[in-house]
């Protein structure tokens, strides 16, 4: 079945006529509509239109291709410029748009396309990685946290991948790509690169449009071994951590925010003062891994200690940083978490041993730490989610066993941290501030009572449930508190004070009316009660 557009028909051309080029008509072939066009020294080539569904739709496909076909052939440009007919050819919207913006460029002089006309991966992985795709789709593409992760996952591929166009990118190059990866890579990391991989050509799918379909099939991302054990921390272990005088301060008190709140490392390591609201104890959490902002209250040895170090070392663009100045390492602070707990005299083999079962201790598992010893302590998992960010109680489920094993070896909880951190005890009382919020506190010990308390035998440290002690009860001291800008300063002694109620006194004698109704009430009810009774 053929048609044209607004053309001349074939049987009005005189016998041996040749067609005009640009002119051409198109063709159901199965299920698939075509447009074959002249386009004079390139020939006759005919073209798919994969996203036509009607003759209609096809007679309009081809109308645009004709007009973009004349405008190469005036420019002299047809020949190179045939690839870019097949792409418009299969594009709608945007992507069509790009298509006619590329013929204009190749028509003014102005590009001038590769043989091929096709993006390749290693240039569409840039635009991805810079942030031009998230710019121009912005609804489906959200600007990506940390690039250089992703760059650094990409390099060990793009001398296979890089110079592949797009449209010719099959499942073959991707196989080859994984095949040749260092031996030194864990599956773990393989899985992270094969996922870097396939989101591109996810991404050049839909919705840039480049390709019809994501040559990769389902199931070809590997999976990752993730049964290896995970190594976690001791409380006496913590302990001893947090007393070794010869790890600088800043690292120490960085050490115990993590293993005592659950946050990672990274996270911690963003963290600015406005994000601490230490006149309450709270923290606010809004730009994290999951991009799903959370909230909740700061253990309050966790408040005090922290309220003493920043008397110490005032906080500036971030709460945790090196004695130099420069941000804590986050994700690649392993080998220096590591050397500090040898040099504590921490000396456990499981925590610094690597084998096919097993993984030495990494920064990292100060989460674990974290996870496994409030769960020994009866904490539940809502209360934990709400520090870790984990999204599902199967995640949290992985830790049970080994805080099973905490629990019953009654190895209890953390101490205080601004105990355990020898600089900073006895120095609560010294450090102005305002005291914590009765409210907080009350929450943290009723917490145990209604959501999860301590198995029978088992009571919780003072780090979560403190003790009323003088120092918390004390007025502020002169000086700023530090805290986010939102919040509301403290109200003044005045505010505080009582509200005179005046005292009336009421008659307990009802008025007549009042005890004539009630009579009429009683006697209703009782007839209701009876006739329910008989019928």
């Amino acid at each position: 079945m053929a048609s044209s557009t607004q053309r001349p028909k074939p049987t009005a051309r005189a016998a041996g006529e040749k067609r005009a080029n640009g002119s051409g008509s198109v063709r159901l072939r199965g299920r698939t509509w075509t447009a074959r066009l002249s386009l004079g020294e390139a020939g006759r080539r005919t073209f798919s239109l994969p996203t036509c569904r009607t003759e209609q739709e096809a007679d309009a496909r081809l109308e645009v291709l004709s007009e973009l076909a004349g405008r190469l052939l005036a420019a002299g440009q047809i020949v190179i410029g045939v690839p870019l007919l097949e792409q418009a050819a299969a594009r709608e919207g945007t992507a069509l748009r790009d298509v006619r913006l590329a013929i204009d460029q190749l028509c003014k002089g102005e590009a001038r396309p590769r043989s091929s006309g096709d993006t390749t991966f290693a240039e569409f992985a840039e635009r991805v990685l810079s942030g031009q795709l998230a710019e121009q789709y912005p609804l489906h593409v959200k600007p990506l946290r940390h690039p250089e992760q992703y760059r650094h996952k990409l390099n060990h591929v793009l001398g296979v991948l890089g110079p592949v166009p797009l449209t010719r990118f099959t499942v073959d190059h991707a196989d080859r790509a994984v095949s040749i990866l260092p031996a030194h890579l864990e599956a773990s990391s393989r899985q992270g690169i094969a996922k870097v991989i396939h989101r591109i050509l996810a991404l050049a799918t839909y919705p840039a449009r480049i390709i019809a379909n994501n040559p990769l099939p389902r199931g070809w991302v590997p999976k990752a071994d993730n049964n290896k054990a995970k190594s976690s921390l001791y409380p006496d272990e913590d302990r001893r951590l947090m007393a070794a005088v010869d790890i600088p301060l800043s690292y120490r008190i960085y050490y115990g925010f993590l293993i005592r709140e659950g946050m990672r490392a990274d996270e911690a390591g963003r963290l600015e003062p406005s994000d601490l609201d230490l006149e309450r104890g709270a923290i606010v959490l809004d730009e994290n891994k999951t991009d799903d902002p959370r909230a909740w209250a700061l253990s309050p040895d966790v408040v005090r200690a922290l309220r003493v170090y920043f008397a110490m070392c005032a906080p500036k663009q971030r709460v945790f940083s090196r004695p130099s100045g420069l941000p804590l390492p986050g994700r690649d602070g392993a080998k220096t978490f590591r050397d500090h707990l040898r040099c504590a005299g921490i000396d456990r083999p499981e925590l610094f041993e690597t084998t096919e079962s097993r993984l030495n201790i990494r920064l990292h598992d100060t989460r674990a730490t974290f996870i496994t010893i409030k769960l020994a302590n009866g904490r539940t998992e809502t209360w934990i989610s709400d520090r870790t960010g984990h999204k599902s109680s199967s995640q949290i489920h992985h830790y049970k066993r080994a805080a099973r094993k905490v629990a019953e070896l009654g190895l209890g909880d953390f101490a205080p941290l601004d105990e355990a951190i020898p600089e900073l005890r006895g120095k609560g009382r010294a450090v102005g501030g305002a005291r914590l919020s009765g409210g907080a506190e009350a929450g943290a010990a009723g917490e145990g009572r209604f959501l999860g308390a301590a198995p029978p035998g088992q009571t919780p440290a003072s780090a979560d449930v403190p003790a009323a002690s003088a120092a918390d009860h004390e007025a502020a001291a002169d000086g700023a508190a530090l805290g986010p800008r939102w919040a509301t300063p403290a109200p003044s002694a005045a505010a505080e004070q009582p509200e005179v109620i005046e005292m009336v006194s009421v008659s307990s004698t009802r008025p007549a009316s009042a005890r004539k109704y009630r009579q009429k009430n009683r006697s209703v009810t009782s007839g209701r009660r009876k006739w329910q009774r008989f019928s």
